[in-house]
Protein backbone atom coordinates (compact mmCIF):
# COMPACT_ATOMS: atom_id res chain seq x y z
CA UNK A 1 0.00 0.00 0.00
CA UNK A 2 2.68 2.49 0.68
CA UNK A 3 4.83 1.40 -2.58
CA UNK A 4 0.69 2.42 -4.28
CA UNK A 5 0.50 5.76 -2.30
CA UNK A 6 4.16 7.12 -3.08
CA UNK A 7 2.90 6.04 -7.00
CA UNK A 8 -0.15 8.32 -6.71
CA UNK A 9 2.13 11.00 -5.48
CA UNK A 10 4.64 10.84 -8.42
CA UNK A 11 2.08 10.86 -11.21
CA UNK A 12 0.97 13.62 -9.70
CA UNK A 13 4.15 15.00 -10.13
CA UNK A 14 4.29 13.64 -13.64
CA UNK A 15 1.10 16.12 -14.87
CA UNK A 16 3.29 18.77 -13.23
CA UNK A 17 6.16 18.04 -15.56
CA UNK A 18 4.58 17.24 -18.39
CA UNK A 19 4.00 20.80 -18.66
CA UNK A 20 7.81 21.70 -18.84
CA UNK A 21 9.36 23.03 -22.13
CA UNK A 22 11.27 20.12 -24.14
CA UNK A 23 14.82 20.19 -24.83
CA UNK A 24 16.59 19.44 -28.15
CA UNK A 25 17.40 15.64 -28.89
CA UNK A 26 21.40 15.56 -28.95
CA UNK A 27 21.32 12.21 -30.94
CA UNK A 28 18.54 10.28 -32.99
CA UNK A 29 17.21 7.32 -31.12
CA UNK A 30 16.05 3.96 -32.86
CA UNK A 31 12.37 2.87 -32.61
CA UNK A 32 11.29 1.46 -29.06
CA UNK A 33 12.17 -2.10 -29.73
CA UNK A 34 14.61 -1.70 -31.97
CA UNK A 35 17.43 -4.77 -31.61
CA UNK A 36 19.91 -2.02 -30.94
CA UNK A 37 23.12 -1.80 -28.57
CA UNK A 38 21.36 1.72 -28.04
CA UNK A 39 18.96 -0.61 -25.29
CA UNK A 40 22.10 -1.71 -23.08
CA UNK A 41 23.30 -0.08 -19.56
CA UNK A 42 25.22 3.23 -20.84
CA UNK A 43 25.70 6.11 -19.03
CA UNK A 44 24.49 8.40 -22.01
CA UNK A 45 22.75 6.18 -24.01
CA UNK A 46 18.91 7.49 -24.63
CA UNK A 47 19.79 11.61 -25.02
CA UNK A 48 15.74 12.36 -25.28
CA UNK A 49 14.75 9.51 -22.63
CA UNK A 50 17.46 11.44 -20.41
CA UNK A 51 16.76 14.34 -21.12
CA UNK A 52 13.07 13.49 -19.95
CA UNK A 53 14.71 11.89 -16.55
CA UNK A 54 16.68 14.84 -15.60
CA UNK A 55 13.10 17.10 -15.85
CA UNK A 56 11.39 14.74 -14.19
CA UNK A 57 13.58 14.44 -11.16
CA UNK A 58 14.45 18.29 -10.70
CA UNK A 59 10.95 18.06 -10.27
CA UNK A 60 10.99 15.79 -8.25
CA UNK A 61 13.50 18.22 -5.99
CA UNK A 62 11.55 20.85 -6.00
CA UNK A 63 8.06 19.94 -5.12
CA UNK A 64 8.75 16.44 -2.78
CA UNK A 65 10.20 18.07 0.15
CA UNK A 66 7.65 20.62 0.05
CA UNK A 67 4.93 17.81 0.50
CA UNK A 68 6.47 15.96 2.75
CA UNK A 69 4.24 15.43 5.88
CA UNK A 70 6.43 14.64 9.14
CA UNK A 71 9.75 12.61 10.04
CA UNK A 72 7.93 9.36 9.44
CA UNK A 73 6.97 10.28 5.62
CA UNK A 74 7.54 7.51 3.01
CA UNK A 75 10.25 8.54 0.46
CA UNK A 76 10.35 7.43 -2.99
CA UNK A 77 14.17 7.28 -3.10
CA UNK A 78 16.74 6.36 -0.80
CA UNK A 79 17.54 9.49 0.59
CA UNK A 80 15.93 11.99 2.62
CA UNK A 81 13.69 14.20 0.13
CA UNK A 82 15.48 17.00 1.14
CA UNK A 83 18.81 16.33 -0.36
CA UNK A 84 17.22 15.16 -3.68
CA UNK A 85 18.78 18.66 -5.13
CA UNK A 86 22.15 17.21 -5.21
CA UNK A 87 21.20 13.95 -7.09
CA UNK A 88 22.02 12.85 -10.79
CA UNK A 89 20.75 10.95 -13.54
CA UNK A 90 23.14 8.39 -14.08
CA UNK A 91 22.76 4.71 -16.19
CA UNK A 92 19.90 4.76 -18.70
CA UNK A 93 18.63 1.21 -20.18
CA UNK A 94 15.09 0.14 -22.07
CA UNK A 95 13.33 -2.34 -20.12
CA UNK A 96 12.77 -5.65 -21.67
CA UNK A 97 9.60 -7.98 -21.71
CA UNK A 98 9.97 -11.69 -21.60
CA UNK A 99 6.87 -12.83 -24.25
CA UNK A 100 6.00 -15.27 -22.00
CA UNK A 101 4.36 -17.75 -25.31
CA UNK A 102 7.23 -17.79 -27.18
CA UNK A 103 8.87 -18.61 -23.92
CA UNK A 104 6.51 -21.10 -23.40
CA UNK A 105 6.60 -22.51 -26.67
CA UNK A 106 10.19 -23.29 -26.37
CA UNK A 107 12.24 -20.35 -27.81
CA UNK A 108 15.41 -19.93 -25.12
CA UNK A 109 14.96 -16.35 -23.32
CA UNK A 110 16.82 -14.34 -24.74
CA UNK A 111 15.01 -14.98 -28.35
CA UNK A 112 11.89 -14.46 -26.40
CA UNK A 113 12.82 -10.56 -25.67
CA UNK A 114 11.69 -7.72 -26.95
CA UNK A 115 11.77 -3.85 -26.08
CA UNK A 116 9.35 -2.04 -24.04
CA UNK A 117 9.63 1.26 -25.22
CA UNK A 118 9.99 2.38 -21.48
CA UNK A 119 13.74 3.16 -20.08
CA UNK A 120 14.46 3.38 -16.37
CA UNK A 121 17.44 6.05 -15.21
CA UNK A 122 19.31 4.73 -12.26
CA UNK A 123 19.52 7.78 -9.97
CA UNK A 124 22.62 8.64 -8.09
CA UNK A 125 23.40 10.60 -4.88
CA UNK A 126 26.48 10.32 -2.24
CA UNK A 127 27.89 7.56 -5.07
CA UNK A 128 25.29 5.23 -4.92
CA UNK A 129 22.28 4.39 -6.59
CA UNK A 130 18.93 5.69 -4.31
CA UNK A 131 16.16 4.49 -7.00
CA UNK A 132 14.98 4.98 -10.68
CA UNK A 133 13.07 7.03 -12.69
CA UNK A 134 11.13 5.33 -15.39
CA UNK A 135 10.26 7.51 -19.13
CA UNK A 136 7.48 6.67 -21.69
CA UNK A 137 6.65 8.06 -24.97
CA UNK A 138 3.18 9.97 -23.95
CA UNK A 139 1.92 12.30 -26.52
CA UNK A 140 4.99 11.89 -28.74
CA UNK A 141 7.15 13.13 -25.71
CA UNK A 142 9.38 11.42 -23.16
CA UNK A 143 7.62 11.78 -19.78
CA UNK A 144 8.45 10.42 -16.27
CA UNK A 145 5.86 8.67 -15.47
CA UNK A 146 7.49 6.43 -12.04
CA UNK A 147 9.97 6.94 -9.43
CA UNK A 148 10.88 4.82 -7.09
CA UNK A 149 12.66 1.17 -6.87
CA UNK A 150 15.47 2.14 -4.48
CA UNK A 151 16.65 -2.05 -4.08
CA UNK A 152 16.16 -2.31 -7.75
CA UNK A 153 18.57 1.19 -8.85
CA UNK A 154 21.00 -0.38 -5.91
CA UNK A 155 20.90 -3.90 -7.37
CA UNK A 156 21.55 -2.71 -10.70
CA UNK A 157 24.34 -0.65 -9.83
CA UNK A 158 26.27 -3.64 -8.38
CA UNK A 159 26.01 -5.85 -11.27
CA UNK A 160 26.70 -2.94 -13.45
CA UNK A 161 30.05 -2.28 -11.86
CA UNK A 162 30.76 -5.67 -11.24
CA UNK A 163 30.69 -6.48 -15.22
CA UNK A 164 32.58 -2.75 -16.12
CA UNK A 165 35.84 -5.14 -14.75
CA UNK A 166 35.99 -6.76 -17.46
CA UNK A 167 37.95 -6.23 -20.69
CA UNK A 168 36.10 -5.95 -23.12
CA UNK A 169 33.08 -4.89 -21.18
CA UNK A 170 30.01 -7.32 -21.12
CA UNK A 171 26.54 -5.94 -22.70
CA UNK A 172 23.91 -5.45 -20.00
CA UNK A 173 20.15 -5.43 -20.77
CA UNK A 174 17.54 -5.20 -18.26
CA UNK A 175 15.00 -7.95 -18.41
CA UNK A 176 11.59 -8.37 -16.94
CA UNK A 177 9.00 -11.41 -16.78
CA UNK A 178 6.28 -9.47 -15.16
CA UNK A 179 3.99 -13.40 -15.53
CA UNK A 180 6.93 -14.69 -13.57
CA UNK A 181 7.98 -11.33 -11.25
CA UNK A 182 11.42 -11.81 -11.79
CA UNK A 183 14.28 -9.46 -13.24
CA UNK A 184 17.50 -10.02 -14.52
CA UNK A 185 20.59 -8.62 -15.87
CA UNK A 186 21.27 -10.46 -19.47
CA UNK A 187 25.03 -10.71 -19.49
CA UNK A 188 26.61 -11.42 -23.14
CA UNK A 189 29.68 -10.41 -25.16
CA UNK A 190 29.90 -6.67 -26.43
CA UNK A 191 29.04 -6.21 -30.36
CA UNK A 192 32.13 -6.67 -32.36
CA UNK A 193 33.71 -9.42 -29.94
CA UNK A 194 33.51 -12.39 -32.47
CA UNK A 195 32.07 -15.34 -32.01
CA UNK A 196 29.49 -15.12 -29.18
CA UNK A 197 28.84 -17.27 -26.36
CA UNK A 198 25.49 -17.69 -25.13
CA UNK A 199 24.36 -15.10 -22.39
CA UNK A 200 24.11 -15.84 -18.89
CA UNK A 201 21.44 -14.06 -16.51
CA UNK A 202 22.03 -12.58 -13.19
CA UNK A 203 18.85 -13.18 -11.38
CA UNK A 204 18.02 -10.00 -8.76
CA UNK A 205 16.31 -10.55 -6.08
CA UNK A 206 12.98 -10.99 -7.48
CA UNK A 207 14.18 -13.60 -9.87
CA UNK A 208 15.92 -14.89 -6.84
CA UNK A 209 12.87 -15.32 -4.82
CA UNK A 210 11.41 -17.25 -7.67
CA UNK A 211 13.69 -19.62 -8.57
CA UNK A 212 15.00 -20.56 -5.00
CA UNK A 213 12.29 -22.97 -4.09
CA UNK A 214 13.44 -24.96 -7.14
CA UNK A 215 16.78 -25.18 -6.98
CA UNK A 216 19.26 -27.14 -4.92
CA UNK A 217 21.76 -25.02 -5.09
CA UNK A 218 21.40 -21.80 -3.53
CA UNK A 219 21.25 -18.80 -5.54
CA UNK A 220 23.41 -15.59 -4.69
CA UNK A 221 23.14 -11.65 -6.21
CA UNK A 222 26.97 -13.31 -7.76
CA UNK A 223 24.75 -16.49 -9.63
CA UNK A 224 24.97 -16.09 -13.53
CA UNK A 225 22.72 -18.16 -14.67
CA UNK A 226 22.15 -20.18 -18.62
CA UNK A 227 18.93 -20.50 -19.99
CA UNK A 228 19.00 -24.40 -19.57
CA UNK A 229 19.69 -23.33 -15.83
CA UNK A 230 16.74 -20.99 -15.74
CA UNK A 231 14.45 -23.09 -18.53
CA UNK A 232 11.84 -25.42 -15.98
CA UNK A 233 11.69 -22.73 -12.57
CA UNK A 234 10.89 -19.58 -15.10
CA UNK A 235 8.46 -21.07 -17.44
CA UNK A 236 7.06 -22.87 -15.20
CA UNK A 237 6.32 -19.62 -12.95
CA UNK A 238 5.50 -17.85 -16.47
CA UNK A 239 2.49 -20.33 -17.01
CA UNK A 240 1.61 -20.19 -13.33
CA UNK A 241 0.90 -16.06 -14.07
CA UNK A 242 -0.67 -15.94 -17.27
CA UNK A 243 -3.08 -18.41 -15.90
CA UNK A 244 -3.46 -15.93 -12.55
CA UNK A 245 -3.89 -12.35 -13.10
CA UNK A 246 -3.46 -11.71 -9.52
CA UNK A 247 0.06 -12.45 -10.02
CA UNK A 248 2.93 -9.56 -11.98
CA UNK A 249 4.79 -7.23 -10.75
CA UNK A 250 3.03 -3.54 -9.27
Amino acid sequence: MQDRRLRVAVLCLVAAAATLSSLVCAQSIPAPGQSNDIGVLSPAGGSAQRQAAEQGLATLARRLPASASGVGANHIFDIDDRQLGSAKIGDGFETYLVDPKRLLAGKLLGQSLYGSGEWRFVVVANGKGIGLITVALMNSKWTMVEAGASELASEIVSVAARYAQQNPGARLRFVRSPQAVADFIEVSAPSGAGAASAPVYVPLASARATLAPNRAEPITPRSALSDTELDGALRQRARLGMRDLRIGHD
